[in-house]
This record gives C-alpha cells, sequence and structure tokens, in this order.
C-alpha cells in the first residue's frame, strides 16, 4: 500500500495579532495636530493656486469677450479703436473712446462680471483698462494721421483751386502769388509745427505743382516768353528734366504759332468777305512765302529755318485740305438740308392732293416760292390731275417704268421727284412729277415722296432698307405677273404688280419700326418673311381673258375692198393690191 506523507507543524500559538510595520515616529514633544501643520500648509496653497488659476480664466475670458461688439449692449475694443482711429479731431476722438470704454466696463462688470470674486473683479478692472489705454495709443495715432490727411486734403485743395485761378494771370505774373498762397496755407496747418523737414518736402512739392501749371499754360499763349523764363531760371523749383522738356516744348509751340500766324489767311477762307473760290490762290501765295507786303508776315517766315520752311510747306498744304474740306462739307450739309426741306414740301403737298380736286394752288404757290422749277412742276402737276379728273381719265400706271425709277433711287440718283433723269430707250430727262399721266398715278407721286423724305432724313440708314427692298420686289416680280400677261392683259400686270409693291413696302416699313432686320423680312425661310401670302396677288387666269376679250374692237370692213358680185377671185386680188 501507498504511503501517505505526514507533516509536523513547527509553529507557536500566541495572543498577538497581525500589524503593519511602520517607521513614523511621533515625538514625545509633539501631539498629532502640530504633527500634520506642514500638509495642511501644502494643501492649503495649492488651493488658493487652484482658485487664482480659475478666477484668473474667468478674468481673461471676459478681457477677449470685451474686444467684441455685444448684440444688446455697447461697443467693443475693436470697434472703438476703428471708429476712434476714423475720427480726424484727436481731442475729440479721445473723449469719445474714454467714454466708450466706460460704458463697455460697466456692462461687462454688471453681466457677464457679476459671478466673479473681489479678487477677480480687481484683476479683471486692471486688465481690462490697460488693454483699453493700449488700443487708445493706436488708435489715437491712427486719429492724428486722419486729421493730417483731412488737413492735407483741404490744403491740397486750396492751392489747386488757387493755383488754377492764379495761372491764367498774363506773363506769367501770378507764380509769385501760387507761392505767396502755398506758404500762407501750409503755416496755418499747426501739423507741420513740429515737423519742419516734411513742411519743407510738402512746400516744394506744391511750388512745382503751381509752377508747371503757369508754364503750361504759357505754353498755349505765350511760348517765347516761357522759354526767356526758362533761361532768366524763374522755374528752378522744378527738376532740371522738367525744365529742358519745358524748354523743348516751347520751341515747338513757337514754331506751331509762327506756322498758325502764317497761314491765317488760308483759315478766313470762306469766312466774311474772303470767297471759297480764293482758297487756291491764297494757299499758293501762302507756300510760295508771299505775304502780299505784309512786313510783319514776312518777317515771320524769314525768321524760320530752312527745315522749319520745309515743314511749313507741308502744314500749310494740310491746312488748306482741311479748309477745303470744311468748305465741302458745309456746302454738302447745307444742300442735304435743302434737299429735305424740299423733300418734305412735296411730301406735304403730295399728301393733300385728290384725284377729283388736285391741289391747293394757294399751298403750291406758299409752299415752293423759293423754288422756281419745283414750284413750276408742281403747278403743271396740278393741272394735269384737274384736267383728266374734268375729262374722267383714267391715269395708267407702268410698273417697269416704275421699277426702273425705283432701281434709281436705291442707287442714290434720285433724290427728289423734281429731279429729271432718262430711262432706257428715252432721250429727253423727266422728273417723276413730270411723267404723271404716262407712267405715274397719284399714288406713284405720293409712294415715291415719301420714300424720298425717308432718303433725306437718313441717308445711310436709307440705303440699308430701301435697296434690299428694290431687290427683293424685281426678284419676285415674275411670281405675280409675268411678260405673256403683260402683252395679253396691261392693265392687270400693271395693277397686280404695283398692289403688291405697295402692300409688300406698307409691311417691310412696319417690320423696320419694330426693329428687324431687312434680312428677317426678306428671307423667305423666316418666319417674319413679308411675302409669305404672295399667291394671292398672282394675276388672275379668268379675269385677264375676260379683259382680253373686253378689249377687242370691232373693225368695220372697207366696202372697197369686199368682192364685187360676178367678180373672179384673180380680178378681186388684182383689184385690191393695185
Amino acid at each position: 500500500m501507498p504511503k501517505i506523507p505526514t507533516f509536523e507543524s513547527k509553529s507557536t500559538i500566541t495572543s498577538q495579532g497581525p500589524s503593519v510595520t511602520s517607521n513614523l515616529q511621533i515625538p514625545l514633544s509633539q501631539n498629532i495636530g502640530t504633527a500634520l501643520e506642514p500638509v495642511s500648509d501644502f494643501v492649503q496653497q495649492e488651493y488658493i493656486k487652484e482658485r487664482k488659476l480659475e478666477e484668473t480664466n474667468k478674468v481673461d475670458k471676459l478681457i477677449a469677450d470685451s474686444y467684441k461688439d455685444n448684440e444688446n449692449g455697447p461697443q467693443g475694443f475693436l470697434t472703438l479703436s476703428s471708429e476712434t482711429g476714423k475720427n480726424g479731431n484727436p481731442s475729440d476722438a479721445s473723449n469719445i473712446y474714454d467714454q466708450g470704454v466706460d460704458k463697455l466696463y460697466n456692462f461687462m462688470s454688471s453681466t457677464k462680471g457679476q459671478n466673479l470674486s473681489r479678487f477677480g473683479k480687481q484683476i479683471f478692472k486692471s486688465k481690462f483698462y490697460a488693454s483699453a489705454s493700449q488700443l487708445k495709443s493706436s488708435a489715437l495715432l491712427e486719429s492724428r494721421k486722419e486729421q493730417f490727411k483731412q488737413s492735407s486734403d483741404i490744403d491740397s485743395d486750396y492751392i489747386s483751386q488757387k493755383t488754377i485761378a492764379l495761372s491764367q494771370k498774363p506773363n506769367g505774373s501770378g507764380l509769385d502769388e501760387i507761392y505767396e498762397s502755398i506758404d500762407q496755407r501750409l503755416d496755418s496747418n499747426p501739423y507741420y509745427n513740429d515737423q519742419p523737414q516734411l513742411k519743407k518736402d510738402v512746400k516744394l512739392k506744391y511750388q512745382q505743382f503751381g509752377a508747371t501749371a503757369v508754364a503750361n499754360r504759357m505754353l498755349l499763349t505765350e511760348p517765347s516768353l516761357l522759354k526767356k523764363q526758362l533761361q532768366d531760371g524763374k522755374y528752378n523749383v522744378l527738376e532740371s528734366k522738367d525744365i529742358i522738356e519745358l524748354s523743348q516744348k516751347a520751341d515747338i509751340a513757337i514754331k506751331d504759332q509762327k506756322f498758325s500766324t502764317l497761314t491765317n489767311a488760308i483759315s478766313l477762307v470762306g469766312i466774311g468777305d474772303v470767297p471759297p473760290n480764293a482758297l487756291k490762290q491764297i494757299t499758293q501765295e501762302t507756300i510760295s512765302g508771299n505775304f502780299a507786303g505784309d512786313e510783319n508776315l514776312q518777317n515771320i517766315y524769314n525768321s524760320l529755318t530752312d527745315i522749319e520752311k520745309k515743314e511749313f510747306r507741308t502744314f500749310a498744304t494740310k491746312k488748306a485740305r482741311e479748309k477745303r474740306n470744311e468748305l465741302l462739307f458745309e456746302v454738302q450739309a447745307a444742300d442735304a438740308a435743302a434737299k429735305l426741306s424740299t423733300a418734305d414740301s412735296f411730301n406735304k403737298a403730295l399728301s393733300e392732293a385728290g384725284v377729283a380736286t388736285g391741289i391747293n394752288q394757294n399751298f403750291i404757290q406758299e409752299v415752293f416760292k423759293n423754288n422756281p422749277e419745283a414750284l413750276t412742276q408742281m403747278t403743271d402737276l396740278n393741272t394735269k390731275i384737274i384736267s383728266n379728273a374734268e375729262q374722267k381719265i383714267t391715269v395708267p400706271s407702268n410698273f417697269d417704268s416704275n421699277n426702273a425709277i425705283s432701281a434709281l433711287i436705291a442707287t442714290d440718283k434720285i433724290n427728289l421727284v423734281s429731279d429729271k433723269f432718262i430711262l432706257p430707250g428715252e432721250t429727253e430727262p423727266k422728273s417723276i412729277l413730270q411723267r404723271y399721266g404716262e407712267e405715274t398715278d397719284l399714288d406713284d407721286l405720293k409712294y415715291y415722296s415719301d420714300i424720298l423724305k425717308q432718303q433725306n432724313e437718313n441717308p445711310k440708314q436709307f440705303k440699308k432698307t430701301f435697296a434690299p427692298f428694290h431687290s427683293f420686289i424685281d426678284e419676285t416680280k415674275n411670281l405675280i405677273s409675268t411678260e405673256v400677261i403683260k402683252i395679253l392683259d396691261p392693265t392687270s400686270y400693271n395693277n397686280d404688280l404695283k398692289r403688291f409693291r405697295d402692300d409688300m413696302y406698307s409691311l417691310y416699313i412696319k417690320g423696320i419700326s419694330e426693329g428687324r432686320s431687312p434680312l428677317e423680312l426678306l428671307d423667305y425661310k423666316n418666319r417674319n418673311f413679308i411675302g409669305k401670302d404672295f399667291i394671292q396677288y398672282q394675276s388672275d387666269k379668268n379675269k385677264i381673258f375676260k379683259n382680253m376679250m373686253d378689249n377687242i374692237e370691232k373693225e368695220e370692213v372697207d366696202e372697197s375692198i369686199k368682192r364685187l358680185p360676178g367678180e373672179t377671185p384673180s380680178e378681186y386680188l388684182k383689184r385690191i393690191s393695185e
């Protein structure tokens, strides 16, 4: 059998309980309280530190909030500082800033700072006003800068106005007064009292400004005197490069002044008693240096160098060319004005014309009293209208002739209904008015007077609009009527095309007035195409046939050419041939 092991205890039974060994020893002279005093001081000090840190954090947070504006309270440091810096009156700015700071402190203390301890409130007040003072210094510096800027702007405006006024004085005499104004103005600005160098620099800049203004004025009026004053040192406040530049400009101005004086006779052509046709002769004499015995002009010309004389000839030629263009423009302008007036008169007179009544002859006499040719043509027209009305004669309209007239208008060859012209196959020129009763009727005359008025009102715009319209009519006429119809029934041919032209023109002008372009109105692919209903204008074949039958005249047979009784055919043919 296995042997069971046995154990023998060697411990001793005792009555002493378990314990932890400690090296803490309290001297017999101390109690427990005195022994723990250092520990208590340490804990207290740490507590004070924690409270100080906590309070400091609250104060710093409050200071940070003081920089921002309050929604329902006063402005913060940043806004106060910014507005103070913008104030150009430092004294007022300082007072306003201080008031704003006090208001902000009271607000922050009574709201966000009310939970601070007495210690925290003291710290907050100290830090608050320290921050305010620091910001105030920089803000007042900006305020003084703004004050100087405002003061400088006033100085600049004052001196500029005085300079402009005094620079107009003759002979450059205003320059000394400009300098005096600058001294007076700068001396009255206290900002410069402690800054003599700045004052000196600013003064020099203003003096240079004044000298430049006077010199530039004299360049225009007295370049020769300016040249002398530059040489005498009157403008020595300017930099040397500026003086050299002014001297060069004076030389050019002196030369230009001489050229202008010598060519003054060219400038006077067309003015007063100098007729336009004198331009050529005066120009030739001027270029050759011949001034009709004028000693002063001759001396000026003789003072020119050979190079300057060559330049002068070019100058005089150019000036003569400009004068010629000026005179031509004046003539063209006067002619255009006269044409427009006449076109308007024709338009008014013809708009009152009636097929049965004609035109009031007194009106014709009054309107065209200063235009004999127009008066004659309108009087003759009026006579024709009244005569045709009395005889009940219907005046025809020839479309082909009218289309040829439109082509001449489109190319600016006809400007008035009284202008005479020749159409293909003609030998004697006639006007639109004079063609009444042969090629044009009263509606045609009114149509042409209207478009010719538009032409004279705005020639460029008219050319852009009427020429395309004429091309459109010319290209589409065969869709309305043909040469065959013209032969078979001239009345239908002319009437149908005329109706098409008049209606298309009304639609075209309406579209132009509404801001549409000729391309829009004349392009068959465009939705605004004016000729989309052209079929309704095409000649009626049945109507043409009827008109043909109505127009056939029954001719009376000559009895002498009838075959006689008992006459053989050969005898009959021989007789009538004889």
